[in-house]
């Protein structure tokens, strides 16, 4: 499960109310954020004065997304299963990647039944 940081002004209006001298449990109340994450946010403004949520850590892709795009314009015709050998991951990979650059299926300009059905009045 991921979860965003609470936005920076949040953080500053919650500190403001704290340092107007409301309690803590109070703020928490007003703003609906629980009362640790008061705590937290106050005791870091205290002792290093920033409000700026740190940075998140998480492992970073095999997949450079420029590159996969330049690949699949230059290669039009692949697969994912044969992008994925490329680029040494899962086709189920290459795809959630494409679809979040924005490509999407190829469209057939003729389903396979009306080709059939095409060649059979041609004959």
């Amino acid at each position: 499960m991921t979860t965003k940081s609470y936005s920076n002004d949040l953080r500053l209006r919650v500190i403001d109310q704290i340092k107007s001298g409301m309690k803590q449990k109070m703020v928490s109340q007003l703003f609906a954020v629980s009362i640790n994450a008061v705590n937290r946010w106050w005791l870091r403004y205290k002792k290093e004065g920033s409000l700026v949520s740190k940075i998140r850590g998480g492992s970073k892709g095999k997949l450079d997304p420029l590159e996969l795009e330049k690949y699949v314009k230059s290669n039009p015709n692949q697969t994912l299963e044969e992008i994925g050998k490329v680029f040494g991951v899962s086709d189920c990979a290459i795809h959630k990647r494409l679809k979040a650059l924005g490509f999407r299926y190829k469209k057939k300009t003729l389903n396979i039944w009306k080709q059939i059905k095409k060649e059979e009045k041609s004959t």
